[in-house]
């Protein structure tokens, strides 16, 4: 394929730092990336975007957008790696080789893999399976630490639409483009969209995350802790990437017809924090602070205290700086979610979920967003083992 949705919107770069709502709530997340979605597909093959990714977007991404990814091969050992990964998981790491960021994605999807759990049913509202109109979704893998929740979906369609060999991709859209589907987590519902990617043997596969401790749900959870998570999907649609159609004046992917139906997923995610430790750090630099770090089983979560940027004696462009935290390496650490708290005073907590790399001493580095990164703030601290 000449290029893939999802390497397209890993060149999209969505700072919701930039809008004039400064605390975005999870539904008008949802709705600008759905904008996002749709005009990306709109984008020339050759018009890009550049520019260092943070926050928000996908696959560490997006999660960021909560796209379906699949990503290189996997590491130095791929036969060791596969003895930890699920057949869903290993299925959409050998999906796709040689593409943009594919190593970075790699990475994410192994650990993340590694430390996931097959889903289960409990008790006799569980459904983790689910079949209407000749097509079928189930729930594979979870992964909760407390802070972020990842899960994959695997959908398999007798329909002659969904496996038309050129069909590369499914969506959760109406024909109208509208969301077709929902989710519900511990009682918070949001409307969502969810995109498969098409593997060799003519499944579909989906890579979900989301973040759990949010301004909207500043709810911490405890070892063992059962989160209620139900899927609501009512509309599925297929997407050939390398045929386009005219709609007015603009190039669009051609669709599949939607496919209506009632598909219904409920199953509890158990939090698994055993191995989640806290370390205070509490060290500043020109009014910035790491106030904490946690370390989890895939993660490292930390706590910053920022400025108002936007204010003197920084004068920052929309308050919005480059945040990232480097390893021992020299190499930012990948970003898994990310969003701030405002104070009274303008200034901000920000919640930063970034993979864990295994290190122990990190650097936390904020810089302007001009060409020259001109340094506001650094800061050495280490987070034990």
């Amino acid at each position: 394929m000449d290029k893939r949705i999802c390497e397209m919107l890993n060149d999209v770069k969505v700072n919701f730092d930039e809008y004039e709502t400064k605390d975005l709530s999870l539904k008008e997340k949802k709705e600008i990336k759905k904008k996002v979605l749709w005009e990306v597909k709109r984008m020339n093959k050759n018009n890009r975007m550049n520019g260092r990714k943070k926050g928000w977007k996908v696959a560490g991404i997006a999660a960021a957008a909560c796209m379906a990814v699949s990503v290189a091969a996997v590491g130095s050992n791929p036969a060791a790696a596969k003895t930890l990964l699920s057949e869903t998981f290993q299925k959409i790491i050998a999906g796709t080789t040689g593409t943009k960021d594919g190593d970075d994605l790699t990475e994410i999807y192994t650990k993340i893999g590694e430390q996931s759990v097959p889903a289960k049913a409990e008790g006799t509202n569980s459904i983790i399976e689910t079949k209407d109109s000749n097509v079928k979704i189930r729930v594979s893998d979870i992964y909760c630490d407390g802070y972020v929740l990842y899960y994959t979906l695997v959908l398999e369609a007798d329909n002659t639409d969904l496996n038309g060999n050129e069909i590369d991709g499914a969506i959760t859209f109406s024909d109208d483009h509208k969301d077709a589907a929902q989710i519900t987590v511990d009682g918070e519902k949001n409307d969502y969209f969810i995109s498969f990617e098409k593997q060799s043997d003519g499944t579909y596969t989906s890579v979900q995350e989301y973040t759990l401790y949010t301004a909207e749900n500043p709810k911490k959870y405890q070892n063992g802790d059962v989160i209620p998570f139900e899927l609501d999907i009512h509309s599925v649609l297929g997407f050939d990437y390398d045929k386009h159609v005219k709609k007015g004046d603009e190039m669009e992917y051609m669709c599949t017809k939607a496919i209506s139906g009632d598909w219904k997923l409920s199953f509890p995610v158990v939090v698994d924090s055993s191995s989640n430790h806290t370390e205070k750090i509490g060290k500043e630099n020109n009014g910035v602070e790491i106030v904490s770090a946690t370390r989890t089983k895939g993660a490292l979560h930390f706590v910053i205290k920022e400025p108002d940027f936007s204010a003197k004696p920084y004068n920052v462009p929309y308050g919005d700086p480059d945040i990232g935290i480097k390893g021992e390496d020299g190499k930012y650490l990948q970003c898994l979610s990310n969003y701030h708290e405002i104070q009274k005073d303008g200034s901000r907590l920000l919640y930063f979920t970034c993979l864990d790399n295994g290190g122990e001493n990190f650097k936390l580095e904020v810089t302007e967003k001009n060409k020259d990164a001109k340094k506001i703030a650094e800061i050495s601290f280490k987070v034990k083992r």
